[in-house]
């Protein structure tokens, strides 16, 4: 199962690091990952409108099962994608650190909530919803 995978854009590059570490755990979990800041932006603003990119982001998520949306850092532009996965009955993974809170509007459109100590510490909640939704 396809996995989309959505973070903020952090200037070019600036949040490769944990891009890729995030990409790497999802796979360990056992799910196709497909990153848009990744994979279709290839960490930079590509894209000549909002317009093209909000349509090629709706593309990627019609052909995802699942969205992933780390809300650590809070509600980011990148939510919208959250609410795109929702509205196509795309199953909607809310991952965040333990302590963070989140609005309800956000536990309302999620499948199921992760939260984690490490990072790491996704991965088992997350084989265990891929097991579950295959």
């Amino acid at each position: 199962m396809r996995m989309y995978i959505t973070l903020s854009f952090k200037g070019f590059g600036q949040n490769r690091d944990a891009v890729e570490q995030l990409c790497s755990l999802v796979q360990r979990a056992g799910w196709e990952d497909f990153c848009f800041l990744r994979d279709a932006e290839n960490y930079q603003k590509t894209f000549d409108s909002p317009q093209a990119l909000m349509s090629r982001s709706r593309e990627e998520i019609t052909k995802s099962d699942a969205l992933l949306l780390d809300m650590t850092e809070g509600p980011t532009g990148r939510a919208i994608e959250a609410g795109i996965a929702y509205a196509l009955g795309k199953k909607v993974i809310v991952i965040m650190k333990n302590g963070t809170v989140i609005k309800d509007t956000v536990r309302g459109i999620a499948d199921a909530v992760v939260e984690y100590n490490f990072i790491e510490d996704i991965i088992s909640p997350l084989n265990k919803l891929l097991k579950q939704w295959a």
